[in-house]
């Protein structure tokens, strides 16, 4: 049995040179793209090392007191626990457990509370008052006691940005849906390119018209950009935008990446300060904790992302803030996370935004001055990459 290769063209001298050169080709862009991997994978190695949530020297007020017959009902108690770290479940990362049974609130302080994990109480309440204290490891009823300092601030950095680190487990639920109309809706589908997004994005820059601008990059893209590359708009940094992004979805899950993009995206200035991240956003705007807001008050944050330095000044200009909060509430109802009447009641509702020079709980000042004594102590350096606590003695409210 005889077997004739017929000649045609790829087997002609010219077929086989195009066919080594496309070789050639795929080798050497394989190449590339496997140097460029390697890059940025010690990139986010260097970058990410260890906790994802980026070290501070955090600052924390004097122990809250509290005491027989003070004027605080058991709903007050779980909101302050909430608020300074403490969980109604069992947490090994939290600062403390609390439960609550009938008309008592018992409170246990975990080994990385200001008390070590000692000073578990159990506080009995009549009506909005508290009608006894005790030791929950036994003992006579006590007329006063201490629970957990709260957070004051996080220590800024050189470029005068300030953070409040915060878990994707705390993040409250209508935030993230807010986060997500706002956007990427499809983050929990896609695998860090949204194809169907980016088409609709190069749509609206063909219709050249602002009203229907909108980005293409997902969440994932804004985490790569924001940890690890600058902002200039350039073919060079898409194509290493597009391959961190790739490394970033593989290497770490969902929710890991979002809780990146929560504590570190760029929402804007207070006063002279940078705020990044969520939850220091809450303060900043709101003087409340992130747990503590409304709707229309989530909508606005994830409405800054969008364009941070013009929002940001709603306490100016609060005709600002309507247009933030009413386009999420706007996305949200499509994509059915809330309902009509809950975006009707929202718009009704005041967002009472705090000025940049008064936002909330933070006491400048003091800070200030705490920080003038740390740096005669400590490096500048130290105290913004190891997770010192520094606990003083400001009563919050004073």
């Amino acid at each position: 049995m005889q077997i004739r290769v017929q000649r045609g063209f790829f087997t002609s001298t010219i077929g086989l040179t195009i066919l080594g050169i496309i070789f050639g080709i795929f080798v050497i862009a394989g190449g590339i793209f496997t140097y460029y991997y390697m890059k940025y994978s010690r990139m986010i190695d260097a970058r990410l090392s260890g906790n994802i949530l980026q070290n501070t020297t955090q600052i924390f007020s004097a122990p809250e007191h509290i005491s027989a017959a003070q004027a605080w009902g058991p709903d007050e108690l779980t909101d302050y626990l909430t608020r300074v770290g403490y969980r109604p479940e069992p947490d090994p990362n939290a600062l403390g457990q609390y439960t609550v049974q009938g008309d008592t609130v018992d409170v246990r302080p975990s080994k990385l509370s200001y008390f070590g994990g000692k000073n578990a109480l159990a506080v009995k309440f009549r009506g909005k008052s508290i009608r006894s204290i005790r030791p929950l490891e036994g003992g006579a009823e006590m007329d006063a006691a201490e629970i957990e300092p709260e957070l004051i601030t996080n220590l800024f950095d050189s470029a005068r940005e300030k953070r409040r680190p915060v878990r994707y487990e705390d993040l409250p639920v209508m935030l993230v849906d807010a986060i997500l109309s706002a956007e990427d809706k499809r983050f929990f589908e896609h695998g860090g390119f949204d194809f169907i997004r980016i088409a609709g994005a190069a749509w609206a820059d063909i219709r050249h018209t602002s009203q229907h601008y909108q980005g293409a990059s997902t969440i994932t893209m804004q985490v790569a950009r924001t940890f690890f590359l600058s902002t200039d708009r350039n073919w060079r940094r898409k194509l290493a935008e597009a391959l961190i992004s790739l490394e970033l979805e593989q290497r770490f899950s969902k929710q890991q990446i979002f809780e990146m993009y929560a504590n570190e995206v760029y929402l804007g200035n207070r006063g002279s300060f940078g705020i990044r991240g969520f939850s220091e956003a809450s303060v900043a705007y709101f003087g409340k904790d992130i747990r503590e807001l409304s709707l229309p008050e989530y909508a606005y944050l994830a409405g800054i992302i969008r364009a941070p330095n013009y929002y940001s000044s709603a306490d100016r200009h609060p005709e600002r803030g309507g247009q933030a909060r009413d386009r999420v509430l706007t996305q949200m109802l499509e994509n059915k996370y809330i309902t009509a009447q809950d975006v009707e009641e929202a718009k009704k509702e005041p967002m009472n935004i705090v000025h940049a020079t008064s936002s909330g709980r933070e006491a400048p000042y003091f800070v200030d001055m705490v920080k003038d004594h740390l740096l005669d102590e400590y490096s500048e350096n130290q105290l913004l990459s190891e997770n010192f606590r520094v606990y003083t003695t400001l009563d919050p409210a004073l």
